[in-house]
C-alpha cells in the first residue's frame, strides 16, 4: 500500500490513536498503525517517523482533546458548581459504555499498561492529568464560595478522589460492568461528598435536586 493522494495527517493520527487506546503500546505492530491509518510502511515513516514518535504524537493530541473535553464540562459559574461535579461523575460513568468499540481513556492506558519507551510520553500523561484535577479543583473551590460544599473540606483530597473514583470506573467498565451499576456508584460518589446542610436539603427539595444520570448530557468526554 502506497501513500493514498491528499491524505488527511490528522485524521490518521486520530485512526491510529483508537489502534493505540485498542490494543495498547506494546500490543500494537508497524503493520497494525500503518493498515489503521490507511498507509504504506514508507510512506508512514516518511510521514511520522518510527512506532514511538506517531504514539507520541497521537497520545498529545489525545490528551489536549481530552484535558479541553473535562474543562468544559467542569467551567463554569459558582452557582452550578456542584451540578457539575455531579456531571463529571455522571460522564466518568458512561465514558467506556458510550464508545462504540469500548475503548478507555488513552492516559488510563498508559499508565496501566506500564509504558516506559519514552520520557516524554510519560511526561504528557502526568501534565494531563495535573491539568484535569486543576479543572476538577477550581469546581470543587467554585462549590464551596456558593456554599454547598464545606468550606472547610480538603479541596485537593476531594479532586484527587474524584479522579481515582473517575479512573477506577473506566477499570470496571472494561472488565464487563454496565453503564446502570456505574451510575449507581456515581450518584454514592455524589453522596459523599461533604455537602453543607442547605445543599442536601435543596437536592431533597427539588425531585432529586441535581440531574439524575438519565437526565445529565450524554455526550462522551472520550470519542
Amino acid at each position: 500500500m502506497g501513500r493514498p493522494p491528499g491524505f488527511d495527517k490528522d485524521t490518521v493520527v486520530q485512526a491510529v490513536e483508537r489502534q493505540f487506546r485498542r490494543t495498547g503500546y506494546a500490543g500494537t505492530s508497524v503493520d497494525d498503525i500503518a493498515k489503521a491509518g490507511g498507509l504504506g510502511r514508507g510512506s508512514l515513516y516518511a510521514a511520522f517517523g518510527d512506532k514511538s514518535k506517531l504514539y507520541l504524537r497521537t497520545l498529545e493530541a489525545y490528551c489536549d482533546r481530552n484535558e479541553a473535553a473535562w474543562a468544559a464540562v467542569l467551567e463554569g459559574p459558582d452557582d452550578t458548581a456542584l451540578e457539575r461535579l455531579h456531571t463529571y461523575l455522571v460522564k466518568s460513568a458512561r465514558c467506556v459504555h458510550e464508545d462504540p468499540d469500548r475503548l478507555g481513556c488513552m492516559v488510563t492506558g498508559f499508565v496501566v499498561e506500564g509504558v516506559d519507551h519514552d520520557p516524554q510520553a510519560g511526561a504528557r500523561v502526568r501534565q494531563a492529568l495535573m491539568r484535569i484535577e486543576g479543572s476538577l479543583t477550581e469546581c470543587v473551590q467554585a462549590a464551596q464560595r456558593h456554599g454547598d460544599l464545606d468550606p472547610e473540606a480538603d479541596v485537593p483530597g476531594i479532586s484527587q478522589l474524584l479522579m481515582a473514583i473517575n479512573r477506577g470506573m473506566e477499570v470496571l467498565a472494561k472488565a464487563g460492568f454496565d453503564a446502570v451499576a456505574l451510575e449507581r456508584v456515581a450518584d454514592q460518589a455524589f453522596e459523599g461528598l461533604p455537602l453543607t446542610a442547605r445543599a442536601r436539603s435543596q437536592q431533597a427539595g427539588s425531585a432529586h435536586g441535581l440531574p439524575s444520570p438519565a437526565s445529565a448530557p450524554t455526550r462522551p468526554v472520550t470519542p
